[in-house]
């Protein structure tokens, strides 16, 4: 298999699960028929329809041609926990999943826009960058939290080369999981500060 269709496969998992997931709806348990409709459809939609000479999935990879792995395995998580009916994921594991996409969000997309006169998005081609996000990982792992596993993905997937990307930056995170994550953490520190 070559190095351009693993990456191009890659690159569609992250939108095909996010589409099966919105086809599912917000239903906790949804019936096998609309299970296996929301899987196929998707599928359709994005890899067999065309749209000006382009399928779907061709469309949204000039939008973001790099979805991290992080969010690739997250919508991959939310998706079968929606498709078993059970949680795989507690509460304060997500809340480390938002605080941790917010906390990187802030510090790679301000100060790389130039912002400031440091560039963290230089980091990634270090050897400190994945040291740093495996010490997070082992922090989260030794208090129980889950997260922990799922910040180690990043670092066999780029070792694995499956994005196009070589800087670790990409593999940890990208505006969707960034923006989305930057919103829950807003949403959680003001309804902290309503309930007061």
């Amino acid at each position: 298999m070559s190095s351009l269709l693993i990456h191009q496969f890659y690159a569609a998992v992250a939108p095909w699960a996010g589409l099966a997931l919105l086809l599912l709806g917000r239903n906790p348990h949804p019936d096998l028929r609309r299970k296996i409709a929301a899987i196929l459809l998707s599928a359709l939609v994005l890899f067999v329809i065309p749209f000006s000479g382009w399928t779907i999935a061709a469309w949204l990879r000039v939008l973001e041609p790099n979805p991290s792995i992080t969010l690739t395995v997250l919508l991959l998580l939310a998706l079968t926990s929606r498709l078993t009916s059970q949680p795989l994921f507690r509460r304060q594991d997500w809340n480390a999943i938002w605080v941790f996409g917010a906390i990187a969000a802030l510090i790679l997309y301000p100060m790389g826009l130039g912002l400031t006169s440091i560039d963290p998005y230089t980091w990634g081609w270090e050897r400190s960058l994945p040291m740093v996000t495996a010490l997070i990982a082992g922090g989260l792992l030794l208090t129980g939290n889950r997260f922990g596993i799922l910040l180690l993905l990043p670092l066999g997937g780029f070792l694995l080369q499956l994005q196009e990307s070589a800087n670790f930056w990409d593999a940890l995170i990208d505006p969707f999981y960034g923006i989305i994550s930057l919103i829950v953490s807003a949403w959680f520190i003001l309804s902290r500060f309503r309930k007061r």
